[in-house]
């Protein structure tokens, strides 16, 4: 697990300063955690929208049989795969042994599942108080993967130290914005700024 804070702490700082895109922070997030969960490919994906109208959207991701980044956009809207996205946000990790007899996935099996090989999946969310930003899909391509307890574990792991890093930005972000109205409004600096 430090080498992966290690490699959150890095990329992070190469967001703030501007050297990095997000893409590019999720590809080489994706491709360390494709190595630790030893699996076909793993995705980073944006979850976006209200409730009942959500849409995951591939940002980028890592295949480790070819040993290539996954680019190409991709869209699972709710309002077509409505069970998975309750299953997996209602209990943060979805862990599906064979994909084409998960009920949940039902929907997604001919557009997306079959095209792409997907015989088992783990996903695990990435947020916090309630909401959810993104997902990590891990992918086993060819073959049925009975993901054990150690590997939701380790998945669980490096989603919530996303959304540990994540929370604090955007409470840092939040913290910047109102000290910049304060100023705009010309309220000064005379109140005393709490930090962590």
């Amino acid at each position: 697990m430090k080498g992966f804070q290690e490699l959150l702490s890095h990329m992070s700082a190469q967001l703030d300063a501007g050297t990095l895109t997000l893409q590019g922070a999720a590809l080489g997030m994706s491709e360390y955690v494709q190595g630790q969960m030893a699996c076909s490919r793993v995705s980073v994906w944006l979850l976006e929208g209200e409730a009942g109208h959500r849409v995951m959207r591939r940002l980028a991701g890592y295949d480790g049989v070819t040993r290539t980044p996954i680019t190409e956009p991709v869209l699972l809207r709710e309002e077509e795969f409505a069970a998975y996205f309750e299953a997996l946000t209602q209990k943060g990790v979805y862990r599906c042994p064979d994909t084409l007899a998960d009920p949940h996935l039902a929907a997604m099996r001919e557009s997306y599942l079959l095209p792409h090989d997907i015989r088992a999946s783990l996903d695990a969310t990435i947020g916090a108080n309630g909401t959810t930003w993104a997902v990590y899909c891990c992918a086993q391509q060819g073959s049925l993967r009975d993901w054990t307890p150690q590997e939701v574990r380790l998945l669980r792991r490096f989603t919530d130290a996303i959304s540990v890093r994540r929370a604090r930005r955007r409470r840092r972000e939040a913290e910047a914005a109102m000290l910049m109205q304060r100023l705009v409004n010309g309220e000064g600096l005379t109140a005393q700024i709490d930090t962590p």
